[in-house]
């Protein structure tokens, strides 16, 4: 290993506490460690794990023993809590004897994963893929070999359907635990269960920048706690004397910065906004500015503008992290992916709005509504802290000191803001049927869940006890939402596949047109010219098919995607995705899924229109596409040119989302179906990706939408009448089914031996 790697890492702070967190490591199962950004967590500690003899020693000898109990098992023991009982062990047959150690590191964010993963292959000086490697959602960079991986939440969470007590790892480290994204606060349960039964061979590490210790000590039954001790220098804290309107936000943000950069000393200035748009509005104004000042006769020192958000690519994120010539300063305009997941060094200013863009989901309407919310203080302060890594800092908070003290103390979990529906579905496919009864570190609202199990029935996930069907467990496979899960498999029996798959594919990636905003008005206006020349008029999913068909028959040409003000990044991205995509629907079982279309009013719409040759495959397209999404079903309101009446809930009245394909080309369909509903406030709903239908495809499907028994759903009813009520019913329906078919072949049998009669009769006659 490089020398001054060596001395960099024995310089980081959590270098102190290297003995300490081996010992409790060793001696618990359970060990919380908390620790200021950049103090060295996520790329030391597995670090540490992986090298230590006694450590490695004394997990493998604990796993093999684990690994030969559960040989001699037949059948699995009933979980305690709520795993399944049916369920056979999963036991790797090379996991027995191997003396290497697996450790397996989460990360709420694919760039921080990606980032992590490179650096400490640089450190450990391996190449990337080999000892140390990343997998996040359709990219993985790791072998069967690879001993230290870094993924995205969401990954571990799927590997639990595989394999429960994830006997192909030692340690579990849950980074960033603080940020309490959707799947990690999943994998909180799951690990916790999967730890217990594992006895000893399976240690789990929780660490975070700051945590509510309480809650997490408890939820982790008591379990020890390592507080790393940066060595941060003080951040001297500025408040504005008003609290600064949302007119003014952006506007106030850039003069801060330009003020710091201006007047103070040696230093980068990071400055917190609410969203990618605002970030990238700011460092347009910040330029124009700043050529104001130069042009007014002052003089302005070198200074590097950037931006920073989630959305972009590695390549667009990774420039943030080169360091600027000397002299020359570094203003990075980003979001609160900046407040613990990547660590920027010579940060010495930040200006903070005290603002955040969440989504928010409401389940009675069904709606994603795009919020700016004020932060909490742990967001303020973890903003705040990001000044004083390498020397004295300052932050200049423009809301007042009253503002701040009436925030929330801690950020609101995922958990209890989002759609449920895909983590039910995973919950569901791994034998959890009482997701009401879930160990949730804090239980989402009943609403929310049954409202998420609703969403699951309707389209055929879950049957009307909440048991999971053969259908449900098909869509389970794919790493999407469950509605678009549904709109793969029905494409396949509608034989449109590979455009649902393309479609799906674009879709699951950032925009692939060009980020130009309004602000542009040149590029903005050039960008609607190009949208509506490649406008279809059957809806935006067709239109996004239309431009990526044209780039793929175009031979991936780099010049056309430049010339179309296409995101060139984007596009192969979503060709890599689409494969993959494809891949799973080929995987996916007809004869399981089949039992569902045979009565299903949009597939035979399908058959009768291929067998009156009358086949098009863009019908075919939206005719899956409403399979999944059939409850998003609107009509036009005679009184409002782009305004809609959604089906259900019934009179919620919905707006065109101004990107559309319908708002560029100005024709307002008379009932349209939608993949998102999203908006910025909670009262009134954006419809976006859009595509027209016939009414009459979806009208069968509206009876299902009202007499949904929620409680049913949610073995509400077992709970307080007992399983054999809802068992003898299942039975009842399995035995009814049965029946049915014993029937059908019955009568086909006695329709065969009638025309075999009729045919010997007529042979005899002949004769």
């Amino acid at each position: 290993m490089n020398q001054e790697i060596q001395q960099f890492r024995a310089t980081l702070p959590i270098n102190e506490f290297k003995q300490e967190i081996l010992k409790q490591t060793l001696e618990n199962t359970f060990i919380i460690i908390t620790g200021d950004t950049g103090s060295g967590k996520s790329t030391q500690l597995p670090q540490y794990l992986l090298d230590d003899e006694n450590f490695r020693l004394s997990i493998c000898e604990k796993r093999k023993q684990f690994l030969e109990e559960q040989v001699e098992e037949k059948e699995q023991p009933k979980v305690q809590g709520f795993l399944s009982k049916k369920q056979k062990p999963f036991v790797p047959e090379d996991r027995k004897n191997s003396t290497d150690l697996k450790i397996v590191v989460t990360q709420p964010r694919r760039m921080a994963a990606i980032s992590m993963a490179k650096r400490v292959a640089f450190e450990r000086n391996q190449n990337l893929g080999s000892e140390v490697g990343y997998s996040i959602r359709f990219d993985n960079s790791t072998t069967n070999t690879t001993q230290l991986r870094y993924v995205t939440d969401g990954i571990l969470v799927r590997e639990c359907l595989q394999d429960k007590d994830l006997t192909g790892y030692d340690v579990v480290i849950l980074d960033e635990a603080h940020e309490r994204s959707l799947y990690t606060d999943v994998l909180f349960a799951l690990v916790k269960t999967a730890a217990k039964r594992r006895k000893g061979s399976l240690k789990v590490i929780i660490t975070s920048a700051t945590l509510n210790i309480n809650i997490f000590k408890t939820y982790f039954e008591g379990c020890p706690y390592v507080k790393v001790h940066g060595k941060s220098f003080p951040v001297e804290v500025k408040y504005a004397e008003h609290n600064i309107t949302q007119q003014k936000r952006n506007h106030d943000a850039v003069n801060a910065a330009i003020r710091m950069h201006l007047h103070e000393g040696p230093g980068d200035i990071l400055v917190f906004l609410p969203g990618s748009e605002d970030c990238e509005v700011c460092r347009k104004f910040c330029y124009e500015r700043l050529a104001e000042v130069l042009n007014s006769g002052v003089e302005v020192p070198s200074v590097l503008l950037y931006t920073l958000y989630g959305s972009q690519t590695s390549e667009d994120q990774s420039q943030v992290f080169q360091r600027a010539d000397e002299h020359t300063r570094k203003i990075i305009f980003c979001t609160n992916i900046a407040e613990t997941s990547l660590t920027i060094d010579n940060i010495g200013f930040v200006v903070d709005t005290g603002y955040v863009k969440q989504k928010v989901y409401n389940p009675r309407t069904g709606m994603d509504s795009l919020i700016i919310q004020p932060i909490s203080k742990t967001q303020a302060i973890q903003r705040t802290g990001r000044a004083g890594r390498t020397q004295p800092g300052k932050c200049y908070r423009l809301f007042s000191k009253q503002f701040y003290e009436s925030l929330s103390e801690h950020t609101t979990a995922e958990i209890m803001r989002v759609n449920l529906a895909s983590v039910m579905l995973l919950l569901k496919s791994m034998g959890i049927d009482d997701v009401v009864r879930f160990e949730f570190m804090e239980q989402p609202t009943q609403e929310a869940i049954l409202q998420s199990l609703r969403q699951l029935y309707l389209i055929q996930a879950i049957d009307e006890d909440g048991y999971i069907t053969p259908m449900g467990y098909e869509m389970s496979r794919y790493p999407l939402e469950p509605s678009y899960a549904k709109a793969l498999i029905t494409s396949k029996l509608m034989e449109c596949s590979s455009e649902m798959s393309a479609i799906v594919a674009i879709l699951s990636t950032e925009s692939i047109w060009q980020r130009i905003t309004r602000v542009d008005v040149d590029g903005y206006q050039k960008l609607q010219e190009i949208q509506t020349q490649h406008a279809d008029p059957a809806g935006d999913h067709l239109s996004l098919l239309k431009i990526f068909s044209e780039w793929r028959q175009a031979t991936f040409n780099e010049q056309f995607a430049k010339d179309t003000l296409l995101n060139l990044r984007s596009l192969r991205q979503a060709d890599n995705i689409r494969q993959q995509l494809q891949q799973l629907v080929e995987g996916t079982s007809k004869k399981k899924c089949f039992q569902f279309y045979e009565q299903d009013y949009l597939y035979k719409l399908f058959r009768k229109q291929k067998d009156s040759k009358k086949w098009n495959i863009n019908e075919s397209i939206k005719l899956a596409l409403c399979s999944g999404f059939y409850f998003n079903t609107a009509r036009k309101m005679h009184n409002g040119e782009d305004t809609y009446l959604m089906v259900y809930p019934e009179g919620t009245v919905v707006d065109t989302d101004p990107q559309s394909v319908y708002t560029v080309i100005q024709q307002y369909p008379e009932t349209v179906i939608f993949t998102e509903l999203g908006g910025t406030s909670q009262v009134r709903g954006v419809m976006k990706l859009i595509s027209e239908i016939n009414i009459e495809w979806v009208k069968p499907y509206f009876s299902n939408m009202v007499k949904v028994d929620l409680f049913k759903l949610a073995r509400i009813e077992f709970q307080q009448r007992g399983r054999d009520a809802v068992h003898e019913r299942r039975q009842k329906k399995i035995q009814e089914q049965e029946k049915q078919k014993e029937q059908e072949e019955k009568e086909k049998l006695e329709k065969h031996q009638l025309y075999k009669a009729r045919f010997e009769q007529r042979k005899k006659v002949k004769m």
